[in-house]
């Protein structure tokens, strides 16, 4: 996601301190909605980042802004990647990794839940 997203979250190499934590807050929200994210969420946080993504709001424009990003394109990328995943759309060159890339973040953390410790039961 990194790679098809980096161009609109780099857009200047003078970034602030402020937007640097937006991007942050924008990445964190990405992962989530996508299903890559890093930390465990619970079923009402999944359900609000999903609704944050799906219908553009003045907060949406307004993280954007404060991180230094345009929103309209963000915007549209993040939605073309949600139809790609849920099958709607097809995938072109420039998304065809990042649908790599979860897949196989997806597949490591699976394969890590099932070999963790708290899922072992004894009997």
């Amino acid at each position: 996601m990194a790679s098809y997203l980096n161009k609109t979250l780099s857009e200047s190499d003078h970034i602030t301190p402020e937007q640097k934590l937006w991007r942050a807050v924008l990445d964190q929200a990405l992962q989530d909605v996508f299903g890559v994210n890093t930390i465990w969420i619970c079923e009402h946080e999944k359900k609000d980042v999903h609704e944050f993504f799906k219908e553009r709001t003045t907060a949406f424009d307004e993280i954007c802004d404060n991180a230094g990003l345009d929103p309209t394109t963000l915007w549209r990328k993040v939605q073309k990647l949600k139809g790609i995943q849920a099958g709607f759309l097809t995938a072109g060159k420039k998304e065809k990794p990042v649908l790599t890339i979860f897949k196989d973040f997806k597949n490591k953390r699976n394969k890590y839940i099932k070999s963790h410790w708290r899922n072992h039961h004894v009997g």
